[in-house]
């Protein structure tokens, strides 16, 4: 289910270099941008807006021109940016309702999410209710609902009890490669357990970057 994702000379912005990446399957590499031009590449990614030129490819699917209900690419927009007239459950599921291929497919697997991020509690509160922590993983589980071939986190800054690595190991599919994730931000203690870092050109990377290699 999981795939790569690539972008061939992508700007999402401009006044900013195009922007080359190649994440291999089960991979998490970080795109290493302050917040306001990470947010932009996000979004381009997710499909809320268009980029400057360049291409973006999910499995070898160009992707670039479709709609986000079809890119099959999973968001975590900064702040999670759930509904507030919404639920915790609700917001999990409000993308499922739209796809009918993931209640065909994977009935049941926002329970398994809902389960393994120890959100049972939370369900039946609205979003201001909650934690910076419980509003970060309602944000993640709705995301991975859908079954995404790609997660794109937008996360300017840390959330305090959310450990990243953790949680994506919680909401890989069974007998997947792992979640084929972009980290998009600029903060240390993000970026701390990410080995594969791209800086985004005319932005100065903290601490060292390595490029974004298949294993």
């Amino acid at each position: 289910m999981m795939a790569t994702l690539r972008t061939l000379d992508l700007v999402a912005v401009p006044d900013l270099s195009p922007l080359n990446l190649d994440v291999a399957v089960g991979a998490t590499v970080a795109l290493v941008a302050g917040a306001a031009p990470a947010t932009a590449v996000a979004r381009v990614m997710a499909g809320l807006a268009a980029p400057v030129t360049g291409r973006i490819l999910v499995g070898g699917r160009d992707v670039t021109d479709l709609p986000p209900l079809r890119r099959r690419i999973g968001y975590v927009p900064a702040g999670g940016a759930l509904l507030p007239h919404l639920t915790a459950g609700r917001n999990i599921s409000y993308g499922q309702r739209r796809r009918q291929w993931v209640r065909d497919v994977a009935e049941g697997w926002a329970a398994v999410l809902v389960d393994r991020l120890e959100l049972a509690p939370t369900l039946g509160l609205r979003p201001h209710l909650l934690s910076e922590a419980q509003r970060f993983r309602v944000a993640l589980a709705r995301a991975m609902a859908c079954l995404p071939e790609v997660l794109v986190i937008d996360l300017p800054a840390p959330v305090d009890g959310a450990r990243l690595p953790d949680l994506l190991d919680r909401t890989s599919p069974p007998d997947a490669p792992g979640v084929t994730v972009l980290l998009c931000s600029a903060h240390e203690e993000v970026l701390a357990d990410v080995t594969h870092r791209v800086p985004l050109a005319d932005e100065a990377p903290p601490g060292p970057v390595q490029p974004a290699v298949r294993p």
